[in-house]
């Protein structure tokens, strides 16, 4: 019996430390690739409407990513991360499944150039990468597209205040989504009429900061004609991947990450930085510089603002 005994706490010890299986399935179109597991915690959903052959949980994923990659930088001309000096040495744009405890959110975006050392991969291979919970379904869920954008803000700047990167990621979804603006927010007066406490916020700020400035410069609040290709692109089961063609105030935000592209730069001088660290990407002392590249490009749209509070 104590051999029996022991050699069932032996077993169990031994499977408790069993590494987690990770995903191990890929599907890949272009440099995009998804990565997903089809059992085990990670698993994602099997149901294959369609019969391809391929989960539409993970297809619908690839579809938004794509179509969001193609309507900022291909059609609406927003910096390239690809193109960005920080990123020239990424091959792919790797996406990862799995399941929302890992991640703790809905969706995580990496900073840095990625190198996982894939079968097949040269050495060295470097992919940028967000990772999506296995709980998003992407016709009802915009969370490939808000971190796709992230990896554009991150290719644009070093800044990464959460009132911004998160503020104007939110505003984003309207890009595929419905409405001109993420929460169907109505023109309201610009500057707020009390100040912000900006460093101490996050998604809040595209209802509150960002869309009343992009209702107040973008009249029009449309997008540009789009390609019949991405116009008319659905998902596995036929809903369409662009709710609508409305998006307020998106050729400010285009020149916005433009100028932070240079405000960085600035900031980086003026603090005798030696490298971004995370604290310095996300320190409230780029706060002034952020506010005066809105200052400067929304005064090139069109728009005067006074000077941001002292702080």
């Amino acid at each position: 019996m104590k051999a029996v005994a022991l050699a069932l706490v032996l077993s169990a010890a031994a499977g408790a430390a069993e590494p987690e299986r990770r995903p191990d399935q890929v599907h890949q179109v272009g440099r995009l690739r998804v990565f997903y597991a089809l059992s085990g915690r990670h698993a994602v959903d099997p149901a294959d409407h369609n019969g391809n052959g391929l989960s539409d949980q993970v297809e619908d994923i690839a579809i938004q990513t794509l179509a969001a990659q193609e309507l900022w930088i291909d059609v609406l001309g927003f910096p390239d991360p690809f193109a960005s000096e920080r990123y020239r040495e990424a091959v792919f744009l790797d996406v990862h499944l799995l399941h929302r405890d890992k991640l703790g959110a809905n969706g995580i975006a990496y900073d840095e150039v990625q190198r996982y050392r894939k079968p097949g991969d040269p050495e060295g291979t470097g992919s940028l990468r967000f990772s999506v919970a296995t709980s998003v379904k992407a016709p009802a869920n915009l969370t490939p597209a808000h971190e796709m954008f992230h990896l554009i803000q991150n290719g644009a700047t070093f800044f990464k205040n959460r009132w911004f990167t998160e503020g104007t990621a939110r505003w984003s979804e309207a890009g595929l989504g419905a409405g001109a603006v993420s929460r169907g927010l109505k023109a309201v007066a610009w500057p707020p009429a009390t100040p912000l406490q900006l460093d101490t916020m996050a998604y809040e700020t595209a209802g509150l900061y960002w869309e009343p400035l992009l209702l107040r410069i973008d009249t029009k609040q449309r997008l540009p004609p789009l390609p019949a290709s991405l116009r008319e692109r659905r998902y596995s089961r036929g809903e369409p991947v662009l709710r609508d063609l409305e998006l307020a105030g998106w050729p400010f935000v285009r020149d916005l990450l433009t100028e932070l592209g240079r405000c960085d730069d600035l900031a980086f001088a003026e603090r005798g930085l030696t490298q971004w660290s995370e604290d310095e990407q996300k320190s409230p002392a780029n706060t002034i510089h952020i506010e005066n590249a809105v200052r400067s490009v929304a005064a090139r749209h069109g728009l005067a603002t006074p000077p941001p509070a002292d702080r």
